[in-house]
This record gives C-alpha cells, sequence and structure tokens, in this order.
C-alpha cells in the first residue's frame, strides 16, 4: 500500500472523529438562554409595590390610619407628669408658738413633682370625630384598592400594545423579506430580457419602503417599552414576541357587570367618604352641648408650706361649653363638605357604570373586528402567494404583485392591532368590573 492509498483511507477516519467532536461538544456545552417576553403578571406584581401611584396611595392610607389613631387619643384618658426645681433669692419662715415650731414659706430651694389624670366623660362631638376619622381611614383604604386596578389597567394597556408592537415590528421584518424577494425576481427578469428596468426601480423603491416601515416599527417598540417600564418599575425583554391569539368568546351579560357596581372599590372609597363627611357634620351638631371631664392630680413637694403634708391629691369635675358665632358657621361648613361627598360619591358611581358599559361596548366590537381582521388577513396572503407566481409566469404586471403585498401588510397590521386591541378589552373589562388581572391567570396573552 502506497502513501496515497493510505491518505485516502485515513480521509474518512478524521472526518468521522471531527463529527463526533463536534457533536460531544454540542451537548456538552451550556445550552445558551431562552430570553422572551415577561408575562403580564410579572409586570402587574412589580407594578403593585414600585409604581408612584401605589406608593402615593399607601402613603396616604398610613396617614389616614394614623389621624384615625390622632382621633381616638383625643377621646381617651390622658397623664400629665410635670417636676421643677425653684430657687428663690430669700427664704421665708412663720414661727408658731409651740408646739407648732416653724413653718417654711417660701424655701431657698424648692423641689416639685405632679401627675393628674384626665378623662374625658361626656364628648359627644369628640366621639363622633373619632368615628369619622376611622371611616376616612376605611374610605383611603378602599382606594388603595382602587388606585391598584387603575395601576393594572395602565399596564395592561401599555403591555398589550408593546405585544402589537413587537408582532407589527416581526410583519415588517416578513415584509421587507417579501420586498427583498421581489427585487431579486425583478432583477432576473431584468437579466433575461423579460422584463423592463422600471420593475427593477419600483421593487428598490417598495424596499425602502419596507425599510423605513422596519424603522417606524422599532421606534414604536422602544417607546412602548419604556411607556411599560415607567408604569411597572419591570424592565421588559423585547429580544422576542409573544401570540396573540383570543377564541373571541362573549363576555358576560352587561347587567349582571353593572348590578355590581356598588362594590367596586372606587364606589365603596366615595361611599365612605361620604359617610366620614355625614359624621363629621353631626360631630359638629354636637359642638353645641357641653362636655364633662374629670381630672385627679398629685403633687409632691419638699415644702409643705401650712398644708403640712408633702404629698397631696385633688379631684376635680369640670364643664365646659363654649357658645360662638364659629359654631354655627362650623357647621354650615361640614354640611357643605357632605353635599360635595355626596356628589363625589353620585360621579365615582355614573363613572364605574360608564366604564363597564364602555369596555363591554368595546369588547362586542372588538370581537367583530377580529373576526374581519383575521378573515381578511386570510384573503390577503392567498391573493398574494396567487400573485407571486402569476408574476413569476408573467401574467401580470409587477403594479399587480407590489400591491398584493401591500395588501398583506396592511392586513397583517389590522389583524395584530385588532387582536391586542381585543384582548386589552377583555382586560380593561375585568378591571372595570372589579376584577385583578392578577387573579386571572392561564387565559390568553397572560
Amino acid at each position: 500500500m502506497n502513501l496515497s492509498d493510505l491518505s485516502s483511507f485515513a480521509r474518512p477516519i478524521r472526518l468521522w472523529i471531527m463529527r463526533m467532536g463536534l457533536l460531544l461538544a454540542f451537548f456538552l456545552l451550556p445550552a445558551a438562554p431562552a430570553f422572551a417576553l415577561q408575562p403580564l403578571d410579572a409586570f402587574l406584581a412589580s407594578a403593585r409595590t414600585r409604581s408612584p401611584d401605589a406608593l402615593e396611595a399607601q402613603a396616604n392610607l398610613a396617614q389616614q390610619q394614623a389621624q384615625a389613631d390622632l382621633a381616638f387619643g383625643r377621646v381617651l384618658p390622658g397623664v400629665t407628669a410635670r417636676a421643677s426645681i425653684t430657687r428663690n433669692q430669700y427664704d421665708s419662715y412663720l414661727d408658731v408658738p409651740p408646739p407648732g415650731g416653724r413653718i417654711t414659706i417660701v424655701p431657698l430651694i424648692q423641689r416639685d413633682a405632679f401627675a393628674t389624670l384626665t378623662v374625658p366623660l361626656i364628648d359627644l362631638a369628640g366621639f363622633e370625630r373619632t368615628a369619622a376619622a376611622k371611616t376616612f381611614a376605611n374610605a383611603a383604604d378602599r382606594q388603595l384598592a382602587a388606585a391598584q386596578l387603575q395601576i393594572q389597567a395602565q399596564v395592561a394597556q401599555d403591555y398589550y400594545q408593546l405585544v402589537a408592537n413587537l408582532a407589527l415590528g416581526t410583519a415588517a421584518q416578513q415584509a421587507l423579506a417579501v420586498s427583498r424577494e421581489s427585487l431579486r425576481l425583478a432583477k432576473s427578469r431584468y437579466d433575461a430580457g423579460s422584463g423592463p428596468v422600471l420593475d427593477v426601480d419600483r421593487a428598490t423603491a417598495d424596499v425602502e419602503q419596507q425599510t423605513q416601515q422596519v424603522a417606524v416599527t422599532g421606534l414604536q417598540v422602544a417607546l412602548a417599552a419604556r411607556a411599560l417600564e415607567s408604569a411597572s418599575g419591570l424592565a421588559p425583554d423585547s429580544s422576542s414576541t409573544v401570540p396573540l391569539d383570543d377564541d373571541l368568546h362573549a363576555e358576560p351579560a352587561l347587567a349582571s357587570l353593572i348590578s355590581e357596581v356598588d362594590s367596586l372599590p372606587a364606589v365603596a372609597a366615595a361611599t365612605e367618604s361620604t359617610r366620614a363627611a355625614e359624621q363629621q357634620a353631626s360631630a359638629q351638631r354636637f359642638a353645641f352641648l357641653p362636655t364633662l371631664a374629670g381630672s385627679f392630680s398629685e403633687r409632691g413637694t419638699s415644702s409643705s408650706g401650712f398644708i403640712g403634708h408633702n404629698w397631696t391629691w385633688q379631684a376635680l369635675l369640670f364643664l365646659n361649653w363654649q357658645l360662638d358665632f364659629t359654631v354655627p358657621a362650623n357647621l354650615h361648613v361640614q354640611d357643605a363638605l357632605a353635599d360635595a361627598a355626596r356628589a363625589r360619591e353620585l360621579r365615582a358611581r355614573l363613572l364605574a357604570r360608564d366604564a363597564i358599559h364602555r369596555q363591554w361596548e368595546t369588547v362586542s366590537a372588538s370581537i367583530a373586528r377580529s373576526k374581519s381582521a383575521r378573515a381578511g388577513r386570510t384573503a390577503a396572503a392567498h391573493a398574494a402567494e396567487q400573485a407571486r407566481d402569476r408574476y413569476q409566469a408573467g401574467a401580470i404586471t409587477q403594479l399587480d404583485l407590489l400591491q398584493a403585498q401591500r395588501d398583506l401588510f396592511s392586513a397583517d397590521v389590522s389583524r395584530i392591532q385588532a387582536d391586542a386591541d381585543l384582548i386589552n378589552a377583555r382586560a380593561q373589562l375585568k378591571l372595570a368590573a372589579g376584577t385583578s388581572l392578577l387573579e386571572q391567570t392561564g387565559r390568553g396573552v397572560q
């Protein structure tokens, strides 16, 4: 066997060894991480604690709870303690005939300690103000829940818009690829002498137009991602798209959703605010009545004086009754505030009903729109495929082909936006009806 035979025999062995090495390296190397847009739940959970609106609502709740504690503390018994040391320039004594001895009237150094317990006994206005403060705290708690629903509505809106823009970007990339293929066909026909240079120019212009569309969709993706990050506090991963899919089912009857409007957090918060304002007005009416309180004081001193005891106590009841022009004026103020609170409650109830009605009608219209957009996209795709085949066969002009491709891209845009609007409308309807999206998992694009 010569060297050439040996070389030809060893070549397949080397190739086999190289292939086995590549195959082994493929299995041993760590898999690359798969990046995808986070689910909606991740953004909703992040917004719950990072959104400025949520932080403000939580701070308002903490403030109202502290105000309730403050009002409650005013009607509770209180203890006051005080101590003092007095240095006088001169002392003063009184000599009493025996067996009285000397009585110190003003010592050079006198030490005193006081402790007083004050107990409000009858203070109807104070008790009613305490109840009003507690009601205001309950209203703030309901308002926090309403703010969380509003935050979720904004996050869902931004999320589905980002999903739609990502899908539009993919469609624009596909349209650009199709335009480049049309340009290649036009050049091939021109080189073969069966097509004019005008077709090449038109195909080139179409490629540049689709390139601009890709740039526009890229800008829309960047802006939507930034808006979502600002609303939720979580940076989205825009490296891949999320499929938009909906089964086009109908929502529950509108009457069943509107019937529960009084239990919505925003309406409940307005109702509690109205009740608190009415309690404030009642408290002001009780201000026409006197208040009764009692106190118990004990004093310790280093100079007992004529009393002869270093420790003494005192108990008293005091009645306070204040009547002036400010009392009825404040009553008018509180009555006006209660009327304004009732108007705000009515507005909140009407706005809640209108929001449910608007989102329910939007879902109904979006279902019909999605059905039409999906059928239009199917027809446009079939027309574009036929146009490409007929253009290759020379049965139609390039203008017909370009128009079919543009129609397909427009149909893609309409279908993507219609499906995104439908899914978002369903989410907005749930939120308008008082259902948190964090409780809705595993349906649609989450």
